[in-house]
Parts: structure tokens; C-alpha cells; sequence
């Protein structure tokens, strides 16, 4: 018996030799394309540079280079989109932040990981630049019709508006809660220094 995958590709069952020639046609086949998911959330984050935008992001980087069409992007088991967000808070809003979303083949059922370039001050940022919240770092709350521009969002409202509750680093979230004008000092201090240009 012959049949076609998920993929289109046609796939011959046989008894005995079923995972073999599923194997070796598969092989045949190439590589896959990328998901149209993935294309599409990609192609809504470009948008992000309108003035009109509900937040500021710069992509800089992504699996879909300026010249290739969605049809020759190849699948890899994993993705890089890497950008700038510009927040808008008084300590914050000094300068962009460089972000990289590392996205599995699995995506958009998956959530991303989202770590920081750019050195920041943060509570919800560990030293490696990890971005700790609850919607990113709990299976249970993610849910595959999340956009990379929510999770965009997620990012900027957070570092705008620190969440001493889910530090990734417990002193500063203690900082940001006991002495907030230290904390102010310290992450301006850190944005000064760090941060890149907002064009």
C-alpha cells in the first residue's frame, strides 16, 4: 500500500520494509520547507518599525534572508531571530536592546526562548540574559496561537514594568521592590553603557 505523509510526500507501506523505504524517501525527498507559521509571524514582526506600532522592534536577523522567497528557506531543528526593542520607560527608554528569540522546529506549538544581547539591569533577566516570565518558561501557559509580536510585546511591557515576583535574580528583584532608586541608578547606569542606537 502507497500513501502521502503530511508533507505531500508520497510514502510506500510495506510490512516489513515500511520504516526503511519511509526512511529512504524521506531522504529522497530534501530538505523541508519552513512553516508558513513561522514565515508569517516573521513578515508581522517587520511591521513592528511603524511609528504606529503598539511597540517598537527592529529585526535584524531571522531565518529568511531579504533575498529568499518563503519557498527556499530550508527547516533545521532550530531558528534565530535576533532584534532590537526599543522600550519606553524613563530608565529604559535611553536606548535599544538587542534580543534573540531561539525558536524550535516545533514552534509555533513551542515557545520560544528569549534571551538578552544586551547587558541589562534587570530582575527578570538572569546574568546569561535570560528573559524569565511565566508565559515563556511554563508549557501550560503557552498557547500555539501566540505571534513572536505578542511575545515582542510580553517582552518590552516587562522590562518597562520589572516583575519582582518572577526574578530571575532574587537581589535585584529585592532591590527593585526595597530601594527602587538604587535599582533606577544601577539599570541606568547599565543602559548608558550597553544599550544601542534606537534607529
Amino acid at each position: 500500500m502507497s500513501t502521502f505523509d503530511e508533507l505531500g510526500r508520497f510514502v510506500f507501506r510495506r510490512k516489513t520494509w515500511d520504516t526503511k523505504l519511509t526512511l529512504l524517501i524521506d531522504l529522497m525527498a530534501g530538505p523541508r520547507k519552513l512553516n508558513k507559521a513561522l514565515w508569517t509571524n516573521i513578515t508581522r514582526l517587520k511591521l513592528l518599525t511603524k511609528s504606529d506600532a503598539p511597540v517598537q522592534f527592529i529585526l535584524e536577523d531571522s531565518p529568511f534572508d531579504d533575498e529568499q522567497e518563503e519557498e527556499t528557506a530550508i527547516e533545521k531543528d532550530v531558528y534565530f531571530v535576533r532584534g532590537r526593542i526599543l522600550p519606553e520607560s524613563d530608565i529604559f527608554k535611553e536606548g535599544a536592546l538587542r534580543i534573540e528569540m531561539r525558536l524550535t522546529s516545533n514552534y509555533p506549538n513551542e515557545a520560544p526562548e528569549v534571551r538578552f544581547l544586551t547587558p541589562i539591569y534587570h530582575p527578570n533577566i538572569s546574568a546569561d540574559g535570560k528573559f524569565c516570565h511565566q508565559l515563556l518558561n511554563n508549557a501550560s501557559r503557552w498557547k500555539a496561537g501566540t505571534t513572536l509580536v505578542e511575545v515582542v510585546k510580553t517582552i518590552v511591557k516587562h522590562v518597562d514594568n520589572p516583575d519582582p515576583d518572577y526574578a530571575a535574580i532574587y537581589d535585584i528583584g529585592k532591590e527593585y521592590m526595597e530601594n527602587r532608586a538604587e535599582f533606577n541608578r544601577k539599570a541606568l547606569a547599565m543602559i548608558k553603557k550597553h544599550s544601542l542606537p534606537r534607529q
